[in-house]
């Protein structure tokens, strides 16, 4: 998503199918923020195994001072729960936040000049207060998953079908590449509405991880490196960064390298498509298209 997911992912974090290591700052003795009931001192998070290894582990006394700062600057155009406004987009999606640890990616945006309520600017909030802020939009996310103290399953199936139906065929461009008639066959007996909103928003994570040899090669990222010399190697992408990049060929051989100016490497991500409409799906399509499939029986 990329890693990243609106809804959480997002994503994706996203009603009940939300679905976005190492260790945060931990605050002892922190009071539990009003109206989220009592929890401990430590640092909260999802549940074990859930999210990226080195996930942001929110400090809830950090996220209690945050919460003034968004309160003052931030909360008319985001709204109280961080999904945003028609004056704001979601945070709880947005794929800044999402790769955020502790301020490192909302902090730069905000140094460089960002709207505030206040009229105030934003370069003007301290690094302390931009750490704070990131504890408490995670937090707002976290709240969007299992095992949070104030997360309430939801029913799914509140969308428009034919709505649905229009978007899957025009702006969503999903008819491009799905048929009612090929995969999609009988969707709706086949799946219960959550899991076909998960599969709908983060469809690479249905048991298949980036960088697997095995798996569907439907939904494998791939990469093929071809080096200064001529010489190229092929094969699923374990993981590519500005320095390095490595992959596991066919046969099971992992490789990797130093990237170079010489290099040229290819990437093929077969979900793109559906990595790009995160940046534009809002709450009522998804809603919509899950509705619709729901009814492919």
């Amino acid at each position: 998503m990329r890693h990243v997911w609106k809804g959480v992912l997002g994503l994706a974090i996203l009603t009940a199918a939300a679905v976005i290591g190492s260790s945060g700052p931990t605050a002892q003795g922190a009071q539990a923020p009003a109206g989220r009931g009592q929890q401990p001192a430590a640092p909260s998070g999802p549940r074990p195994n859930v999210g990226a290894a080195d996930r942001h582990r929110v400090d809830p006394a950090a996220a209690d001072r945050g919460r003034k700062t968004y309160a003052a600057e931030c909360v008319t155009c985001h709204g109280p729960s961080a999904r945003g406004t028609e004056r704001g987009p979601n945070l709880i999606r947005s794929p800044i936040v999402l790769r955020d640890r502790y301020g490192n990616s909302i902090g730069p945006v905000l140094k460089k000049g960002h709207p505030m309520q206040t009229a105030a600017p934003s370069a003007s909030l301290t690094d302390a207060q931009i750490t704070d802020l990131a504890h408490f939009i995670w937090q707002r996310v976290n709240d969007t998953l299992r095992g949070s103290p104030v997360f309430e399953p939801g029913d799914v199936l509140v969308g428009d079908p034919k709505a649905g139906e229009a978007y899957f065929n025009g702006e969503g461009k999903c008819a491009s590449c799905h048929s009612l008639t090929g995969d999609l066959a009988g969707y709706g007996k086949r799946f219960p509405p959550l899991e076909i909103q998960q599969r709908f928003v983060f469809p690479n994570t249905a048991g298949r991880g980036r960088g697997r040899a095995a798996g569907s090669s439907r939904q494998q990222v791939t990469v093929t490196v071809t080096l200064p010399d001529g010489t190229t190697s092929s094969g699923a992408l374990v993981s590519m960064d500005d320095f390095h990049v490595a992959l596991r060929t066919p046969a099971g051989d992992y490789r990797s390298w130093t990237r170079t100016a010489g290099m040229k490497i290819v990437k093929t991500e077969p979900l793109a498509a559906h990595v790009e409409l995160l940046d534009r799906l809002t709450d009522k399509a998804m809603h919509d298209v899950v509705a619709y499939l729901e009814t492919v029986k």
